[in-house]
């Protein structure tokens, strides 16, 4: 049997005694997807006592290439998501952001509740600000509509006309937070299987059964007896392996941000918040879609005790387009002063050349659909799916888990 470090970095084929043992026993649930969210629910589940087999295609838990590993790291309040439109994203980011705090304090995660300013730069983006101020109070959320000179108290290098005070949002290291995630449910008996795909998933009178691919192509079949789909970007391609008429259409959105270096000149100083502009509807060839806008967020590392501190980094974005396939973070980056201009109406300390790469990611933006989907399969009630799980996936990662265990176990 491999250690939970060596299965963490991937450095070699799974045990395939697990496999032979699901064959005749069978795997009590399969988790496919490692991000956050699959880490959550394999905790979850593992610590109600289920037995518990999690996929990950890429060589490690919050290594490679997907939302967990490349995210901002914000914590959202949840403000952005309306009650009708958008309720499992109102419900679970509010949620979630109490429970993430929680967990981060329990458990040592770095994380820091810095709040956030949404910042309005003229009469009708304030305007704007009250309708979310009011949305912020139906969701649960603190929230107070502050001046321009009451901002700058906050943040001195910001300059807007009004902005809303958003004392619950925060910041965390995701990868440490996936980790955390991953060792809790290794440690409560959850077996991880990387570099790993799933390509098949037939429905059979005594469970599933799932066909997987290994890295170097062999395949091997087992049955387990539900199946919980977190795979992100391709949830909607695991979904149709057991419906093949499942309607959802992941459309991968790119994402590109960069960052600068508070310490470099007194008009880069920023104290450590979260800024965002007003909330826009953004208008494409392929429909509307919602943008919380090309933000500040500060980044964490430790201090000199071993606290969590701000670091000199900040970072800007997303800047975001229609990715071209769901793995394209390759090529060439936006002109610097793409992202120059979408802050410095806010920001206006800020120099194209202070402007560095930072990453690449991409988001599973569902297509003609504002929120997540989390829904048995009505081809098979033993696959519950959660597709489309972008922004604010991260911040409801431990709500969603939680309330996946109750779909799942009823209690």
């Amino acid at each position: 049997m491999l250690s939970a470090w060596e299965l963490f970095l991937g450095q070699a084929l799974f045990d395939d005694s697990i496999l032979e043992d699901a064959m005749s026993e069978q795997i009590g649930l399969a988790v496919i997807g490692a991000g956050v969210v699959g880490c959550a629910v394999a905790w979850e589940a593992a610590s109600a006592g289920q037995e518990v087999l999690v996929l990950e295609t890429n060589p490690g838990v919050s290594q490679g290439e997907n939302q967990s590993s490349r995210n901002s790291g914000v914590i959202h309040s949840g403000i952005y998501y309306d009650q009708e439109t958008r309720p499992l994203k109102a419900a679970f980011c509010v949620q979630g952001n109490a429970l993430l705090y929680e967990f981060c304090r329990k458990y040592e995660v770095p994380a820091l509740a810095c709040g956030k300013l949404v910042v309005a730069v003229d009469e009708d983006q304030s305007a704007v600000l009250e309708k979310y101020q009011q949305r912020a109070r139906l969701n649960g959320v603190p929230v107070s509509l502050v001046s321009g000179a009451q901002a700058r108290e906050m943040e001195p290098r910001v300059r807007c006309l009004a902005a809303l005070h958003l004392p619950s949002a925060g910041v965390v290291d995701a990868a440490a937070l996936v980790y955390k995630l991953y060792s809790l449910a290794s440690n409560q008996g959850a077996q991880f299987m990387t570099r790993t795909q799933l390509v098949g998933a037939r429905p059979r009178p005594e469970g599933l059964e799932l066909t997987i691919r290994y890295r170097d192509g062999a395949t091997d079949s087992f049955l387990c007896q539900r199946m919980v789909n977190c795979a992100g970007l391709y949830s909607d391609e695991v979904a149709r392996l057991v419906d093949p008429a499942s309607p959802h259409q992941v459309e991968p959105l790119r994402s590109e941000a960069v960052k600068f270096y508070r310490n470099k000149r007194p008009e880069l100083g920023l104290k450590g918040m979260n800024v965002y502009p007003t909330p826009t509807v953004v208008h494409s060839a392929r429909g509307s879609h919602f943008s919380v806008g090309v933000h500040l967020t500060p980044t964490l590392e430790p201090g000199p005790g071993g606290e969590t501190v701000f670091g000199p980094v900040v970072t800007i974005g997303p800047l975001g387009h229609a990715a071209g396939h769901k793995e394209d973070y390759g090529g060439d980056y936006p002109p610097m002063e793409q992202f120059h201009q979408k802050v410095a109406p806010f920001f206006p300390g800020l120099k194209v050349e202070d402007l560095e790469p930072y990453q690449v990611g991409i988001q599973a933006r569902l297509l003609d659909e504002p929120d997540w989907v989390m829904e048995f399969s009505p081809a098979d009630s033993r696959c519950l799916n959660l597709v489309g799980i972008d922004s604010p996936g991260l911040t409801g990662s431990l709500a969603l888990a939680k309330r996946a265990k109750k779909m799942l176990l009823g209690d």
